[in-house]
């Protein structure tokens, strides 16, 4: 008879706080500082952020009108603007004032740094006109009530002749009614006729002065600029003269001209790529002899 050896189950009797204890993590895991990427979905839809083209509102729109303000009459508002007006004619003056006293109080190197604190440079046109307003200042105080706010007018007043000022004040007429046509007239009598720039502008980024305009008559493609262009530097040089271009021209000519190259790569590749046959201005073509370009038929 075969005996049979079977291993015994070991039955067991747990509570339920064991069952949890269980249940439990028994190892401690601390914290680790990761990144961690989190993906919901791998093909998740992706939702653009409508664009909103609605304007910003301006700090003018965002004010309330004032509705408590007391009502005047015409009069009262005539005055107050006058006095406003007189006020900054005032301030106006006090200001070139203090120009003019540092200039002369001051070394060229002080008066470079004042220049620079107080956010001009030294020889720039506005400090000069600030120190034109500021050595008449003796002239002006007393006038403060019938001169214009506005500096750029008080230095071209500075300007007129000095006998026409006094006869103006004389017929009893106030200065800031000489504007307009008057005024330019009467500045025109004390310019310098030795100094043609005396009165243009200067531009820093060209370093020149700007005296001209150049207008185009008629619409002009690449072809036609390669024209103008080539005339611009002919009297860039022998003048001394510089032609200041656009920069968006510049790119957009230089766009065409891409596309054209483009295009003649593509569609005529036996007339345009034939270095004997261009032309590379009468100076170059003597140089090296030019050919006449081959007619080639369609």
């Amino acid at each position: 008879m075969q005996n049979t050896v079977s291993t015994p189950v070991a039955e067991t009797t747990t509570s339920a706080a064991q069952v949890a204890k269980k249940a439990s993590s028994s190892i401690k895991v601390n914290s680790i500082k990761g990144k961690v990427k989190v993906t919901a979905d791998s093909n998740p839809a992706v939702t653009e952020a409508a664009i909103d083209y609605t304007p910003v509102v301006s700090l003018e729109r965002a004010c309330l009108d004032d509705t408590n303000m007391v009502k005047q009459d015409r009069a009262f508002y005539v005055n107050a603007f006058k006095r406003g007006v007189e006020k900054t004619a005032r301030a106006t003056l006090d200001m070139c004032r203090v120009v003019y006293e540092a200039g002369l109080a001051l070394d060229s190197y002080q008066f470079q740094n004042f220049c620079k604190e107080i956010g001009y440079r030294d020889g720039s046109s506005t400090v000069r006109k600030f120190i034109a307003i500021g050595k008449v200042y003796p002239r002006f105080v007393d006038l403060a009530d019938q001169l214009p706010c506005a500096w750029t007018t008080l230095y071209q007043i500075t300007q007129i002749p000095a006998d026409e000022f006094d006869a103006y004040l004389k017929h009893g007429k106030r200065l800031d009614q000489l504007k307009g046509k008057r005024l330019q007239g009467l500045m025109g009598l004390t310019k310098p006729l030795d100094d043609l720039t005396a009165d243009l502008k200067f531009d820093s980024a060209a370093g020149g002065f700007a005296f001209a305009t150049m207008v185009a008559m008629r619409k002009f493609d690449d072809v036609d600029w390669r024209a103008i262009e080539k005339a611009m530097n002919e009297l860039e040089a022998r003048l001394p003269v510089r032609f200041v271009i656009p920069a968006d021209l510049k790119k957009l000519v230089e766009q065409r001209r891409l596309r054209r190259y483009q295009s003649a790569k593509k569609h005529y590749t036996h007339q345009e790529f034939k270095p004997d046959t261009w032309d590379m201005g009468e100076e170059a073509n003597t140089v090296l002899p030019r050919l006449e370009p081959e007619v080639v038929n369609a």
